[in-house]
């Protein structure tokens, strides 16, 4: 009996001796000891970097394109039949002949725009993509359309020949846009993420009334109009890294908002050629903040504790 005690004693003693050097190799390995205090490592749950979606809000100066702009012209002709024995104009010297409807000189003003919006990336790929509401302050259009001269009517005094009056044509274009946009991003180098886009959506384009100046006879104005057209962009830039969550971002975007028009009423409730205007288009530069929410929690990491 005396002897099982004593190998009890003996392997219980042994047993520990060990797991004493064990640990002391342990800590002499990582730099510590069991008389500093070392303990296991321990596992430190990292929260994750700023989450893949974001909001944004951007702003910017937009140089216009010129647009094409047509606006039909029909002219009445008056045609001496009677060698000037007649005073007042019949039916047979009149006749309408259509001139055409180019619009030359045509210019669009300058504007400011301003965008905001909200979108979600893919992280490693690269790859986001966004949803953007835009607003396109109120730009001035002006053209010169084919002379029109409104001519005689069957029965007013027979006409002299007179001097063609230039009737240069204006109106204001407002524009709101909807677009989806797809980003591919091309990698972060000290702080600077270089991008590439395109984007498809829809255009609000608001065309106030337009009006002619110099020409008598062009002295009512024709109602404007509303249009909703389809629109495209190109976009490149690059993304600063402000903080975890906070990018600037400075970018470049060509931007086509389509089509935009008047009526065909005018003011006196007569009727008129509807004024069209095709490729609202601008070079744009833009400054805008994207700010990431959420986070990404990943995989516990083990430090060390002392």
């Amino acid at each position: 009996m005396s002897s099982m005690l004593k190998a009890g004693i003996a392997l219980a003693a042994l047993t520990g001796a060990v797991t004493v050097a064990g640990h002391s190799a342990i800590a002499a390995d990582l730099g510590g000891s069991v008389k500093d205090g070392y303990l296991a490592p321990m596992p430190q749950i990292s929260r994750g970097v700023s989450g893949p979606c974001y909001v944004r809000a951007d702003v910017g100066y937009a140089v216009s394109a010129d647009p094409d702009v047509k606006w039909p012209v029909t002219n009445s002709i008056f045609t001496d039949n009677d060698g000037g024995t007649d005073t007042v104009v019949t039916d047979d010297e009149l006749s309408y002949e259509y001139q055409g409807d180019s619009v030359s000189n045509v210019s669009l003003d300058n504007t400011w725009f301003g965008a905001v919006g909200a979108g979600c990336g893919s992280g490693s790929r690269g790859i986001r993509g966004e949803v953007m509401l835009g607003y396109h302050g109120k730009r001035k259009l002006d053209g010169e359309p084919l002379l029109f001269e409104r001519g005689p009517e069957v029965g007013d005094p027979e006409p002299t020949p007179g001097t063609p009056i230039e009737d240069p044509l204006h109106t204001d274009i407002t524009s709101y846009s909807l677009m989806v946009n797809a980003y591919k991003d091309f990698g972060t180098f000290r702080g600077f993420t270089p991008y590439v886009g395109a984007g498809i959506g829809v255009a609000y384009n608001i065309t106030d009334e337009v009006y002619f100046t110099q020409n008598p006879d062009l002295s009512n104005r024709i109602r404007g109009d509303r249009d909703i057209s389809f629109a495209w962009a190109l976009m490149a830039g690059v993304g600063y890294n402000l903080s975890e969550r906070t990018i600037l971002d400075i970018g470049y975007r060509y931007l086509d908002l389509g089509e935009a028009g008047s009526e065909n009423i005018d003011s006196a409730l007569n009727y008129n050629p509807r004024v069209r205007i095709d490729d609202l288009a601008s070079h744009e530069i833009k400054v805008g903040l994207r700010y990431h929410f959420g986070q990404t929690d990943c995989c516990g990491e083990f430090v060390p504790v002392k």
